[in-house]
């Protein structure tokens, strides 16, 4: 049976990624601007080049950002905490599925030990979150025609 250790084992897991990602976020951020001063002026008013690397180092500055936010809300979850009910930082055990409500990552491989499952990371904002919100062990919920009885929250 999953346990506070498993959780525990997950979110260091989910803030290595984050880490992961801040770090390719930057990299990608600081070729693309390397590469558009290397380029130097566009060479006519039809040469994108520049203009496009430009672009490419703003995407990944979005994706930067949303890695240190994402970082911040892994970091915010009190590890210690007992959940009755399903909410923010609540690791949810299902017949059919394991969800962990904090960030909106989508499904993730994780190992721990003996175990290699997929955890669904949601957050939120996420119409699954909104199914299964406040409901208790035991409980049922629906969600895209699919029953889902909730066997533990941790």
């Amino acid at each position: 049976m999953k346990g506070q250790d498993y959780k525990t084992a997950l979110v260091k897991h989910l803030i290595e990624m984050q880490h992961q990602a801040v770090s390719n976020a930057r990299q990608a951020m600081e070729d693309a601007q390397e590469e558009a001063n290397e380029y130097g002026n566009p060479k006519d008013q039809y040469d994108g080049f520049r203009n496009q690397q430009i672009q490419r180092k703003d995407m990944f500055a979005r994706q930067l950002s949303k890695a240190i936010s994402n970082l911040d809300v892994l970091n915010r979850i009190d590890l210690e905490k007992k959940h009755d009910v399903v909410g923010y930082g609540a690791l949810v055990i299902t017949d059919k599925a394991i969800f962990f409500v904090a960030i909106g990552i989508g499904i993730t491989k994780f190992k721990d030990e003996d175990v290699d499952e997929d955890v669904a990371v949601i957050s939120m904002l996420v119409p699954l979150f909104h199914a299964m919100k406040e409901k208790r062990v035991g409980d049922v919920f629906s969600f895209n025609k699919q029953e889902y009885k909730i066997l533990d929250i941790i």
